[in-house]
């Protein structure tokens, strides 16, 4: 009786085992899946790499540039480094490379501060091309 009792308890821990793992691994998965970073990697607008620079403007939350790629297309309200902003005469109207990444901007209805920020895909670098 004591063999049969020590038995069925051995037979029972594998799957318990099994479950565990599964269940570890699923946990894991659903993290993955489900942090901000895919999903706003999911999101994410791919911007042109070459283009002309039509406007840029010092918004209060971000800085704003509309772009024209080689095939007419316009990306108007892209997001940009306020660096790029700030050299608005070296690009406006120019052949451009551009450079993308992630970056923090202002959440708020206005300039000022309300302590929240959103990550978004902004141009991190622009380099006049000829």
């Amino acid at each position: 009786m004591l063999a049969q009792s020590q038995k069925l308890m051995k037979d029972q821990k594998i799957p318990f085992c099994l479950s565990l793992i599964g269940l570890s691994v699923s946990v894991f998965a659903l993290n993955f899946f489900l942090t901000p970073t895919a999903v706003l990697a999911q999101k994410s607008v791919k911007g042109p790499q070459i283009a002309t620079v039509k406007s840029i403007e010092n918004g209060d939350n971000a800085c704003y540039v509309t772009l024209v790629d080689q095939k007419g297309k316009t990306y108007q309200s892209v997001y940009a480094n306020f660096d790029i902003c700030a050299r608005e005469k070296t690009f406006l109207n120019k052949k451009v490379r551009l450079s993308y990444g992630q970056g923090k901007i202002n959440d708020c209805q206005s300039a000022e501060p309300c302590g929240k920020s959103k990550q978004v895909t902004l141009i991190t670098k622009m380099q006049v091309i000829r």
